[in-house]
């Protein structure tokens, strides 16, 4: 069964992949488990990658299994206040993927340490835009390395949602025709987010007005949602069906239905999509420091890079990983300008106090409470 399913992952095309991936997890068989079914006897040994849930792809590891002969361990958050909350508790990993706006929470709270680049023989091909984001350096030393980038927002089905007033705006997910038919993600990372957007709340001025104005929004559009939703492949299922006609998501949903040829579009929003950088921070006690270096350059390699921009719909921070991919295909998840021109086209989110953290997180479990 084993090597079965490591021939059946390694081969094909990116599509092909998550195409096993996804019949996988509705045999009940999720990708965080299987890497240590299938190299159990050496799973003390590799390097422990903690990621979202998706991203625990063996295609995105081809680099390091050629160099181990084997796929690093996965371990899985539903989102990233999560992650932080079980690092704290002292769960130690390896490599650790949140995005770029965490990381000077995650820095002070003593969980990462620094990145020697001259480690990575990718680093300098990397964009230079996206390596000098201000939240991943402090005090010239880097903590971040950018991977991907991209925009959330809405993915509809063309011939189910009366755009409001015949624009493509967050409306969408606000909009009584809609009751019982919208998916929203499961995270205040990006849900509270798209809700300040819609509501007109400048990032940068995040103040108890602003919190409470955000909250009075999601509870307006609570009871309309038919699913709170960290799980990509059910929102994708639920947009197929018709059981849900427009979803907030990443690119990743919008690319995979297009590819299926089934009617959606992911939407730009008139109001603006959401923008983000994402990347692979060091656990502050790596135990396997070599190899966590090892498969940080290996996810900047362009053949990894090609496999999240086209399986994905996700840009990289790689240039290389763009050559020969298709224009229209970047265009439909809203990635075609590069990487500036895209997340200044858009609301970037920007680090927030502790405070603000902590309130919009509280907010967030008390809406889908029903409070």
């Amino acid at each position: 069964m084993a090597d079965s399913l490591t021939k059946l992952l390694s081969g094909g095309s990116a599509a092909h992949r998550r195409e096993v991936l996804k019949a996988l997890g509705a045999l009940g068989i999720g990708v965080a488990v299987m890497p240590i079914g299938l190299r159990r006897a050496h799973a003390a040994d590799e390097a422990i990658y903690f990621t979202w849930g998706g991203y625990d792809d063996p295609a995105m590891q081809t680099n390091y299994q050629k160099k181990y002969g084997a796929l690093p361990e996965f371990a899985i958050y539903g989102d990233a206040e999560e992650g932080l909350q079980k690092l704290r508790a002292g769960f130690v990993v390896d490599v650790v993927h949140p995005c770029s706006a965490e990381v000077p929470r995650w820095r002070e709270a003593g969980v990462i340490q620094p990145i020697d680049t001259g480690r990575l023989k990718n680093w300098g091909a990397l964009f230079p835009e996206l390596k000098e984001l201000p939240a991943s350096s402090h005090e010239g030393k880097t903590y971040m390395v950018p991977w991907e980038w991209g925009l959330t927002s809405i993915t509809y089905r063309t011939d189910l949602v009366e755009l409001p007033n015949g624009e493509e705006s967050w409306g969408i997910l606000w909009d009584e025709k809609n009751k019982g038919k919208i998916s929203v993600i499961d995270s205040a990372e990006d849900t509270w987010w798209v809700a300040a957007i819609y509501g007109g709340v400048p990032f940068d001025k995040i103040d108890d007005a602003a919190i409470a104005k955000v909250k009075t929004l999601l509870q307006q559009q609570r009871p309309l949602v038919r699913m709170y939703s960290s799980d990509n492949t059910v929102q994708e299922q639920a947009l197929a069906s018709g059981e849900v006609v427009a979803a907030m998501t990443w690119g990743d949903t919008a690319n995979s239905l297009v590819q299926q040829g089934l009617p959606v579009k992911f939407a730009q929003p008139k109001e603006g999509t959401l923008t983000w950088v994402c990347g692979l921070v060091l656990h502050k006690d790596a135990p396997h420091l070599d190899k966590a270096y090892d498969l940080i350059d290996g996810m900047l390699e362009p053949d990894v890079g090609n496999y999240c921009i086209t399986g994905f719909g996700y840009g990289h921070s790689n240039p290389n990983s763009f050559d020969g991919v298709d224009q229209a295909q970047l265009a439909a998840v809203g990635i075609a300008k590069g990487p500036v021109e895209t997340l200044k086209s858009g609301h970037f989110y920007v680090p927030q106090t502790p405070d603000v953290i902590t309130k919009i997180n509280r907010d967030w479990e008390e809406v889908k409470a029903g409070f």
